[in-house]
């Protein structure tokens, strides 16, 4: 019994070897993918293995990247064309199903890399849906427009001064505050910027105090400013105006020693409390108003995105979003910090607005199609969304849609930015034109029992 226990161990021992002799060496490309650690370079060995016509390694590189990155759905569809190439038909299918599950929209019929499952049914049924996504929703109304002789300015950022009537805009590339009133006359509120050391420099953001007839800009040196020197290069503040007269009040600015800044937006609370969100060091900072300093609020360890921010009615809670994670939720007097995050049901990247009203939130979102408006209701603890109502999705306007204010009923907000046509100074990229610029308004509560009426009908199905 002893001898054959030991000739069993041999054999086995044998045959293990055997099998790790017979095991293939990993190839450059496998190696490469193994190694790979960052977003781009397995974006550049996916390419790499695509033109050879390798799509089994192609497959691995993309799955090894949405590990990485998990919310961007541009890499998802390439993993489901990749799929594809493989004959993985299954994986792909599912893959599709993902991204027609989140509201996105991808022209599949005319994408040759899907050859392989074109003639299927589930194919056909996939392609459906999609096409339903990317269907125009809502009841938008043009406002009013800026004609693209003069949208080149960049203007980024809109608000709505009840007050006075008038909507006003602001401009990345020569710091003018624009005025647009009911009538459509535009002229200038704040005439545009000399820069230099003491600002102020690009409109970052604008917010509006009208109890204290304040207009607070967001300022600075970033590269679409015209005139960025090297000594302002990075420079930033936040500047107080007179909401009437355009006339400048007061300057804050963050400490020189300690720049580059790079300012991504402001926020006027309820409460009167006054918040910049500083993206390079993914800061919320508040501003004492008395004594000019700027107060550290939060520090979003692990959150390289942050981009908007807004807060309840109260001022206890501020969300601030993150282009690729979801909302970042900061309850400021426990300083504890929540996330609401993206589920197969929901996406949350490209957020470009987001603003809090009647407990829920108002997010606009860009550069997926389709481009969309859509409130996020909140339970009765404002950190779970407990429903999703579409205001506005795939308006013949959307171009990168962007800043917006809630007024009167509706949300305002500017349909098609012109940031995205330019290169890093502001200039058009080759092939890109100017347009008329337009400001939309959308029902804040579109058609939101109807949205309910169906969900109803859509659960009694299914069960």
């Amino acid at each position: 019994m002893k001898k054959l226990m030991i000739v069993g161990f041999i054999v086995l021992t044998l045959n293990c070897q055997a099998q790790f002799i017979e095991k293939a060496a990993p190839t450059d490309i496998e190696l490469q993918i193994n190694n790979a650690k960052s977003a781009p370079e397995l974006l550049k060995i996916s390419t790499i293995a695509f033109k050879k016509s390798d799509f089994k390694n192609q497959v691995k590189a993309l799955e090894k990247l949405i590990k990485i990155k998990p919310n961007v759905p541009f890499f998802q569809y390439k993993l489901a064309q990749a799929y594809s190439l493989a004959n993985n038909k299954s994986a792909a299918f599912n893959a599709l199903v993902a991204l027609q599950k989140q509201g996105l929209y991808y022209d599949v019929a005319n994408n040759k890399n899907f050859d392989n499952i074109k003639s299927f049914p589930v194919f056909k049924y996939i392609k459906e849906n999609l096409d339903a996504n990317n269907a125009h929703f809502g009841e938008g109304l043009e406002v009013f427009k800026i004609d693209k002789s003069f949208s080149g300015l960049l203007f980024e950022t809109l608000v709505v001064d009840s007050k006075n009537s008038r909507f006003l805009l602001g401009s990345l590339r020569d710091g003018r505050v624009i005025k647009v009133e009911n009538n459509g006359d535009i002229s200038n509120l704040i005439e545009p910027t000399q820069g230099g050391l003491t600002g102020p420099w690009s409109v970052i953001d604008l917010e509006i105090d009208a109890k204290n007839n304040v207009l607070w800009v967001a300022s600075a040196a970033i590269s679409q400013y015209a005139k960025l020197s090297k000594e302002s290069a990075g420079l930033a503040g936040i500047f107080k105006y007179n909401l009437t007269t355009g006339e400048l009040i007061k300057s804050f600015l963050l400490p020189e020693k300690s720049k580059p800044y790079l300012l991504a937006t402001i926020h006027l609370a309820k409460n009167g409390k006054l918040y910049v969100l500083e993206s390079i060091r993914s800061s919320i900072l508040e501003l004492n108003q008395k004594t000019g300093e700027f107060l550290l609020v939060l520090k979003a360890q692990g959150f390289k995105r942050l981009r908007k921010m807004t807060s309840d009615d109260t001022g206890r809670f501020l969300y601030v979003t993150d282009e690729e994670k979801g909302i970042l939720v900061a309850d400021l007097p426990k300083e504890k910090t929540y996330l609401i995050e993206n589920t197969s049901a929901l996406l949350l990247a490209g957020i470009s607005e987001i603003i809090y009203d009647d407990n829920g939130l108002i997010i606009i979102q860009a550069g997926n199609k389709p481009e969309r408006v859509m409130r996020l209701q909140l339970n009765k603890t404002k950190l779970v969304v407990s429903n999703v109502f579409p205001i506005e999705s795939a308006h013949p306007k959307f171009n990168n849609p962007s800043s917006g204010v809630v007024f009167d009923g509706g949300i305002y907000y500017v349909a098609n930015s012109q940031l995205a046509k330019t290169n890093k100074y502001g200039g058009l990229l080759r092939g890109q034109s100017w347009d008329d610029v337009y400001v939309v308004s959308s029902a804040k509560h579109y058609k939101e029992q109807e949205t309910l009426d169906y969900q109803k009908q859509v659960d009694k199905y299914r069960k």
